[in-house]
């Protein structure tokens, strides 16, 4: 595998690790560093480890080739939309693909995380503070495990890079595919690695930074991993799976030994006793929309108290990919917000305010907007989470339909992850985060400097995986996790059961890239019924009149009884792997190839 070559030989290799973090390379030069002498400070642990971090955010330098979008627009949250030649994002929707690499941009990095991940396993001994060498540690064990599992979500049985070659002949062997038990079973070990060895700090007192993943994040994560691999692969194998294998990292190989239920729930009671982590009182808070700058000429917002809950101070956020809108690289912004954003438009003040410019991808679905207050009248969060041009426009005629091509449109875009404006001294300017409060200088700087932290997990989804696994037991504020949840947007306690804590977690939850994997995991069936709630569906193509969604290519059901939701593995990859890589079931065939709308 080329990412694996790329930083082999061993850990002269401390430099090529840095070679994407160009700040690190400004000062001081790891040329001349090897296994025995690096790291030879706490600071060349916590840059070894920074590196790690740096293949998270370079995975979503193109926005669209990331499992976040994806996983949005795969789900029955959002369709496609952007432009009329975005096309692989159109072909997201439907289960197909335009582009035979269109992922590499996100494969490339996670690899390349991997294998820094395990570099700094490797070496991370040397640390003599022992708080946190144990720390930095269970960091690296945390972020390989989470790279594997969004790979394996996406991809399947991909391969398995657990260790660090011992030689250059090693490196140049393509791995091969992993069996799920043994990646399931390398992310289940990391996450329990970390989860012994972290230090119990509060959330906002870890002593490697804010910010860094902690001991609560991995227990999150590993009840994510959990509901996941016992709920898909149940359905898919056809079998009852109620426990998590279990890798020895001295053999490499499946101990015999698992993790199961009560153990994820037991972590899950830790991190919500002893992380300080917490709700916030306003769910509308979590929000960027809810910024001073931008909320005091937004009708929705201006009147609802309080300002958004930055991301260094937000008791809710956890584990997240960290951006910073005045980053000297573009390539560390958050992009995410100006993909989703509202296409192109001319007169930002009249018909588009608050929203800033965008691609316009991930329009949202109808069916979601009308089945929201069936399932939940008078739920804050379906105006919290949606933007209807009809309820929220002071006058709805003046929107400009299909600007620069807007596909798939339905006058319903997300607000979570969304380009935000403001008017400053009368004058519009693309980002909020312009002004001295939000770090701006005071002038505009454009559009794609959004602030805003990408969240991977949340406590509330904490409390929800909580309730799930516990069948609504009390653990927050004497509530279930499901009804604090609830109480929060002052809705009623409600009994728990499965029907019940699926709909709360996909309001809680909309628009968050969680609702694919969760529809995979509740069974094909449920999945499939979700998939078609798009078909029929009123959309706009190009300024052109109403029409529906309907299928493209063999159509939603028979995609996904193809795949189940896998994605093709990259073309180079399958091809470089010299057949050791096959690629994916269901997309090998004109069928997958999605070429224009139809």
């Amino acid at each position: 595998m080329k990412t694996i070559v790329k930083y082999l030989p061993a850990l002269v290799l401390a430099s090529l690790v840095f070679a994407s973090c160009e700040k690190f390379l400004d000062t001081v030069s790891y040329t001349e560093s090897n296994t025995s002498n690096y790291p030879a400070s706490e600071q060349d642990a916590m840059q070894l480890v920074t590196g790690i971090y740096a293949a998270l955010n370079q995975a979503s330098y193109e926005p669209s080739a990331h499992s976040f979008i994806a996983n949005l627009t795969m789900s029955d949250e959002c369709f496609g939309g952007g432009g009329q030649d975005d096309y692989e994002i159109q072909a997201y929707d439907h289960i197909l693909y335009f582009e035979p690499n269109a992922q590499l941009d996100f494969w490339t990095p996670y690899y390349s995380g991997i294998t820094r991940a395990n570099m700094a396993i490797a070496n991370l001994d040397k640390v003599e503070n022992e708080e946190m060498r144990n720390q930095l540690l269970g960091e690296s064990y945390f972020l390989r495990s989470y790279f594997l599992f969004d790979l394996t979500q996406q991809f399947g049985e991909i391969p398995l890079v657990a260790t660090v070659p011992n030689s250059v002949s090693d490196a140049a062997t393509y791995p091969a595919p992993g069996a799920i038990e043994e990646i399931y079973g390398n992310i289940a070990a990391g996450l329990k690695k970390a989860i012994e060895m972290m230090p119990n700090k509060k959330w906002n007192e870890c002593v490697s930074g804010l910010r860094h993943a902690t001991k609560w994040d991995a227990e999150a994560l590993l009840a994510r991993v959990y509901l996941f691999y016992t709920g898909f692969y149940s359905d898919k194998e056809g079998k009852s799976i109620t426990t998590l294998p279990l890798i020895d990292f001295e053999s490499n190989q499946l101990s015999g030994e698992t993790v199961g239920k009560d153990y994820v729930v037991s972590k899950l009671e830790d991190c919500i006793a002893n992380s300080g982590h917490s709700l916030v009182s306003d769910f509308r808070l979590q929000w960027p929309y809810m910024n001073s700058v931008t909320k005091a000429d937004y009708a929705y917002a201006k009147d609802i108290p309080g300002t958004w809950f930055q991301d260094d101070v937000n008791p809710e956020e956890m584990f997240s990919i960290c951006y910073s809108n005045v980053a000297e690289s573009s390539r560390n912004r958050n992009k995410f917000d100006q993909y989703l954003g509202v296409r192109k438009r001319s007169n930002y003040t009249v018909n588009a305010f608050p929203f800033s410019r965008g691609y316009g991808m991930a329009t949202v679905n109808p069916y979601v907007w009308e089945q929201w207050d069936i399932d939940e009248p008078g739920d804050i969060r379906k105006a919290a989470s949606i933007y209807n041009i009809n309820e929220e426009m002071a006058d709805p005629s003046a929107y400009s339909w299909g600007n620069d091509n807007q596909m798939e449109e339905t006058g319903l875009w997300q607000k979570k992850y969304q380009a935000w404006g403001a008017i400053v001294n009368g004058s519009f300017y693309y980002e909020f985060s312009s002004v001295p409060e939000y770090g701006g200088a005071g002038s505009d700087l454009g559009r794609g400097h959004s602030p805003q932290n990408v969240q991977i997990i949340r406590f509330a989804d904490v409390l929800l995986m909580h309730s799930e696994l516990t069948d609504g037991k009390a653990i927050y504020n004497g509530k279930s996790g499901m009804n604090a949840v609830r109480a929060r947007v002052g809705l009623p306690d409600k009994a728990y059961s499965v029907d019940a804590i699926r709909k709360e977690r996909q309001h809680e939850l909309a628009f968050e890239g969680i609702r694919w994997n969760d529809m995979r995991r509740y069974g094909k069936a449920y999945c499939l019924a979700a998939l078609k709630t798009q078909l029929g569906q009123p959309i706009r193509n190009a300024g052109g009149g109403w029409i529906v969604m309907k299928d493209q290519g063999a159509g939603y059901e028979a995609r996904y009884n193809a795949t189940w939701g896998f994605r093709p593995f990259p073309a180079s990859e399958v091809s470089l792997s010299a057949g050791v890589l096959t690629q994916n079931a269901g997309w090998t065939d004109s069928q997958a190839q999605y070429t224009d709308w139809k």
